[in-house]
Order: structure tokens, then sequence, then C-alpha cells
């Protein structure tokens, strides 16, 4: 991959801002990158990454748009969006230099390499330089975001579709064991720690044409861990320390993204035209964790992603981009930007 000189340094000073002033981790649970309130939204359409102004979630603006084909996953560090992409011939991740919201430029375009074991991403999140991402087809990966390096990597299990993590713990979801565990005290080097439950999880992927895919999701509270669970339409609770099922829920509808804050998770959902997800409740559902009991629920039109901070609930779907006021536990339309439809959703500065 040849790459300037110039934009290799621009990219490192960026993320070395990033890593020193505000970098959190990110996954679907906090895909904002940061604790500070969010000034922008970054969506992924399929053709594009959006950039969003929801500084005043009563009114949000549209702001910038730069093409990336097949765009359909996203998660963003201070000044950097990660995108994956979904075509085969398109580019495994695009990092978009998000500096300046008004002009964002891609810097670096990780290519869907056998030799790199690249595939298809499904979630990311990151800790300081260290990068997690599953991999539909190639397991879970381990990078070097500091320098970028992307050509070395620890490649760890089997087909992974999901992680979070819990202090020194990374739970994760692949075909190789189900939910699983791998202890990262030294974050570039995970060890796999022999705690499993490969009886209560959907491992699989599903193929959502003409780009995205279904699949489980987890995510955790602190204390327990959570599965929007695909194939049998549930929430699971597990024991964080021996991933014991101790609770579920039906949610009548198959998960595109899945998030937890403040006791209650979130799930967005819709039904696919492949088989065999074809039936499925279309819209956002709030859950109270400590019951695993409905909240409150929205219809929506091919719901596909949700990003949480403090009030508000930032969900897509294919009307637009929908700001929830959730400070009452229920969902309080504040504001629908038509211009933000799209397939997932991060929140950053």
């Amino acid at each position: 991959m040849k790459t300037s000189k110039k934009i290799q340094t621009s990219i490192f000073l960026t993320l070395m801002f990033s890593l020193l002033f505000g970098c959190s981790d990110n996954s679907s649970s906090d895909p904002s990158g940061s604790t500070t309130t969010p000034q922008y939204a970054y969506i992924t359409d399929g053709n594009d990454l959006k950039i969003i102004d929801v500084a005043v979630p009563t009114a949000p603006t549209f702001v910038s748009t730069i093409a990336i084909n097949t765009s359909y996953f996203v998660s963003v560090s201070p000044g950097v969006a990660y995108v994956a992409q979904y075509d085969a011939t398109a580019p495994y991740l695009s990092l978009v230099d998000i500096s300046n919201a008004a002009s964002p430029s891609i810097s670096i375009a990780i290519p869907k390499d056998n030799s790199l074991a690249f595939s298809l991403l499904s979630d990311m999140y990151t800790v300081n330089n260290v990068g997690y991402l599953t991999d539909v087809y190639r397991g879970l990966h381990v990078v070097d975001l500091a320098n970028f390096n992307f050509s070395s990597q620890v490649n760890l299990g089997g087909d992974a579709m999901s992680l979070t993590k819990v202090q020194n713990e990374l739970f994760v979801i692949d075909q190789a064991m189900g939910l699983h565990t791998y202890n990262v005290t030294t974050p570039e080097t995970p060890v796999a720690t022999g705690i499993f439950n490969n009886t209560e999880i959907d491992v699989s992927s599903y193929g959502d044409a003409p780009y995205g895919q279904y699949h489980s999701w987890v995510e955790n509270d602190g204390t327990s861990i959570f599965v929007a669970n695909t194939i049998d339409k549930k929430i699971k609770q597990f024991d964080a320390a021996t991933l014991t099922l101790m609770n579920e829920v039906s949610i009548e509808g198959y998960p595109t993204a899945f998030a937890i804050y403040n006791g209650n998770a979130y799930v967005t959902m819709k039904a696919s035209a492949n088989a065999p997800l074809q039936t499925s409740y279309d819209g956002i559902r709030m859950y109270d964790l400590a019951t695993l009991s409905l909240v409150d629920m929205k219809p929506l039109n091919l719901a596909s992603g949700i990003a949480l901070h403090n009030d508000y609930a930032y969900v897509t779907d294919a009307d637009g981009l929908h700001i929830y006021n959730i400070n009452g536990n229920n969902f309080v339309l504040e504001s629908t930007l038509t211009a933000g439809f799209g397939n997932f959703i991060a929140l950053g500065q």
C-alpha cells in the first residue's frame, strides 16, 4: 500500500493527539469515542460517510459527506473515523481524517487481503493504541493503531461477530467458542482464559444484500454481559465470571445494533429480504437491565443504528436520523433529520 509521508505524518500526529486528549474505548455501546458531549454524528449509508452536527439535539444540521463505497460500519476516535466497507472489491477499512468536519478526507485505505487475513469487519473496540477488530470470516484482529500498522497483527479465534470489554477481560462472540474471554492485561497480547459458553449464542452471520450483515452483538453494563442474539430474537444476560446464562427476554426481532447505557439496553431491529430473517419487529426497543423487561418501543423504517450519550439516543433508519430524549426512560422525539438516514452511527467531536 503506497501512502505519502505527508499523509502518514498528519495521521500520526492526529492519532497521538487523540491518545493524549480524550480517546476512550469504542464499541457499539459507546461509539462516541469521547466522554464529552458529542459535536457530530457520523453515519454510513452504503455510499458515503455523512457528518451531522448534533451539538443541539433539537436542531441537527448536515455538515458534509465523503464518498465511501458500500460503507456500513463506523467507529470514531478524535480526528479519525474508521469506516468498514462491505463489497469484496472495496477496501476493508477506510481511515477518514475528520479533524475538519466540513472537509473530511480518506487518509489510508486498508485493503481486503488474504495474507493479512482481512475480509469483513463486524465490530471494533479501541484501547489507547490497540485496536480489536472482529471479522465475520477471519476472527479477532489485534492491530497497532498508534502507527496505523495493520500489517503487524495478531489473529485469534474463529469467525468473529462482536466484542466488548470489562476491566481486563475482552468478551468475544465467534464461531470457534461462542461467547468467550481473553485477558488483555497486556492489551496488545490477549490471552485466552478458557471461559466460554458455546450453547446459548447464535454465532452465525447473515448477509443483507446489497450490503450489511446481521450477527449477534455483545455488550456489558460493567457487571453482567448481555448478548442481542440473532436467530432466536432474544437479549440474554450472562454472569461475567462464568458466562452462565442468568436471564433472557424475547425482543421479537433481528438486531441491527445494540447499546447499553444507564441501566437500560437499546436495540434496533428490522427484517431482511434474505432467509431466514424475513419477519421481524422494525424499530427500536428499550429494556430495563435489572429485569430484562420492555420499557418502551418506537416503530421505524428499516432501523439500523443506535448511539447513546447522556439523555439522548441517536437512531438511524431509512427515513433519517432520529434523536430521542431518553431521560424519562422512554423515547421522546426531539428531532428528525431526513438527510441522516443510514446504516450505522457513531458519535464524536
